[in-house]
């Protein structure tokens, strides 16, 4: 029974997110969301996928380098690089997959370190920090962050955006995925 109601949240969590986005978007692309329907938003994302995952994500769009690299003659193939320091993790925008350590295992449910041994560890004792009710996830503070920098159109000192050879972005998108 329970399995089946993991799977039945796995199917709809995507469509919910998709539709809660959809809800705020003319508004947002208008710069017109008021402060009521910005709260509104942020409390509908932390139904959905808990409010300590929203509160990470907000902190990452406020602490963190955003590098967003495109093909040269398509915008639409991107790579997206969440940095600060020497810890990053690359993204695709529109795919909902992490090297982190909390996708691997509070969404992807897989044990400690047995993918992408060598993805920067950052602080030790990283996932004993997330409360009980974060240890099972649709997605990963880094996937949300890319996502509300892009539905917020945050710009600023921390984004950058870089131009790269069609071989150099496919490069860079085989990396996301590489073991």
């Amino acid at each position: 029974m329970a399995s089946e109601s993991e799977n039945t949240t796995s199917y709809f969590v995507p469509h919910l997110l998709d539709q809660v986005f959809e809800l705020y978007r003319s508004k947002a692309e208008s710069n017109s969301l008021t402060k009521e329907e910005r709260g509104q938003f942020f409390y509908d994302l932390s139904i959905l996928l808990g409010q300590e995952l929203v509160l990470r994500s907000l902190h990452l769009l406020d602490d963190h380098n955003f590098s967003f690299f495109h093909a040269k003659n398509n915008r639409s193939v991107c790579v997206v690089e969440i940095s600060k320091g020497t810890e990053y993790f690359r993204l695709i925008p529109g795919v909902n997959f992490c090297k982190c350590e909390f996708f691997q295992c509070h969404v992807l449910q897989l044990p400690r370190g047995i993918l992408y041994q060598d993805v920067p560890s950052g602080q030790p004792g990283i996932l004993e920090d997330w409360s009980e009710e974060s240890r099972v996830s649709y997605t990963c503070q880094h996937i949300l962050a890319l996502r509300l920098h892009q539905f917020l159109k945050h710009t600023g000192r921390k984004t950058t955006e870089k131009i790269l050879k069609k071989e150099d972005i496919k490069e860079l998108q085989t990396d996301v995925f590489r073991d």
